[in-house]
Order: structure tokens, then sequence, then C-alpha cells
């Protein structure tokens, strides 16, 4: 009974890292060929569709068959969202360029404030593509959602970042380990605990929605 459970663990175990490696290898291609550039938010948006699939609904449907249809769905859509990520980072980029020329007291602290910003930039983008799934490909609501649940549960956000950090890690020190599953792996860890926290937030909304219909029905 032991040896049976045992092999069934190392079973899943490999069955996901051959999941993951296969994931990681499309997220590759369909990035390059949407030039990059164009390729990148479609392809990532796919990758987190699917791996949503996997960890909060069991699906276990064909891979490559979802993630090209996702992939031309949300083409539109993903590249606005990246459109918007893209200015907020060139403002931020020239932000900061600005900020070398100044110095003493004024230059501390306007590099003190943009460093703020982007750091809080930085947990908006975490959230951002588990809740566009969530909003149905809404750019500026991904964008608020995100921000706001970013803020309002620093736990999560805290070990969502321990977790990439864990990967970037392993990634530097394992350089084909990061090539062949980082992407996928960042993916997989932002997803399980974004739908996590999302399945609460709802959770908690219906229970206060309930809540006050059941005392507007006792004030009537």
């Amino acid at each position: 009974m032991g040896s049976t459970r045992l092999m069934n663990n190392i079973y899943i175990v490999c069955d996901w890292i051959i999941r993951l490696l296969y994931l990681n290898l499309l997220w590759v291609f369909f990035t390059i060929a949407g030039l990059v550039i164009a390729g990148i938010f479609p392809a990532t948006v796919a990758m987190f569709s699917i791996l949503k699939g996997w960890l909060q609904e069991g699906k276990n449907e064909r891979v490559f068959k979802s993630f090209w249809k996702v992939y031309k769905e949300e083409f539109g859509r993903a590249n606005r969202l990246g459109i918007i990520v893209l200015i907020i980072s060139i403002i931020f980029y020239t932000d900061w360029l600005f900020t070398n020329q100044l110095s003493g007291t004024l230059g501390m602290i306007t590099k003190g404030v943009l460093l703020g910003s982007g750091f809080v930039f930085g947990i908006t983008l975490m959230y951002a593509i588990p809740v566009y799934l969530q909003v149905d490909g809404k750019a500026f609501t991904t964008i608020k959602l995100a921000f706001l649940i970013g803020i309002t549960y620093p736990h999560y956000t805290f070990i969502m970042m321990i977790s990439i950090a864990s990967l970037m890690l392993i990634s530097f020190l394992l350089p084909m380990a990061g090539f062949f599953f980082f992407a996928s792996g960042l993916g997989c860890v932002l997803t399980f605990f974004s739908m996590h926290l999302i399945r609460k937030i709802e959770e908690r909304t219906k229970k206060m929605q309930k809540q006050g219909k059941s005392q507007l029905a006792i004030h009537n």
C-alpha cells in the first residue's frame, strides 16, 4: 500500500513536470510567433488560462488546442492590457531618468516616491493576469482590481513575492531549468495563490450580500 502511494506521488510529480515543460515551450513559441512584443501578453494569458483549468477546475483537455484558442480569442484584448502596462513602464523609466538629474533632498524624495510607486506597480502585475481572466479581459478593471487586491491582502502578496524570488534564484543557479520551466512555474505559483484569494473574496462577497438581503427583509 505504501509503495502504491509512493508510485502515485511520483507519477503526479512527473506528470506536472511534463505539463509545465510543454506549457513553457508553448509560451516561448507563441511569444516569438507574435514577434515578442505582440505575442507575449496573449501567450501569457493563454498560459494562465490553461493553468487555471488545471489547478481550479481540474480540466485535462488538449493543451495545444486550448492554448491556441485562447491565444487567438484574447490577442486583441491581451495586447490592450499590454499597451497599458508598457505605457506605465515607460513613464516609470523616463521619470527615473529625470530623477537622476536631481540632487540633494529633492532628488532623494522623488526617487523614494518613484521606487515606492514602482514597487506597488510590480505587486499589481503579479495579480494582473489571474484577475484579467476573472473579469473577462477588461483592461482598466484588471489594473484597478489587481492593485486593490495586492495592497489589501499583503500576506498573500508577500508569499507570492517570496515564491517569485525563489524561482528566480533557482533559475540563476540552474539556467537550463530556468529556461524550460520559469514562465510556466511562475504562472503556476501566481495562479495557485491568486485563484485561492479570488475564490475567498468571492465567497466573502456572496456572504455579505446574503447578510444584506436578510437584514433588508427583516427591516421590511
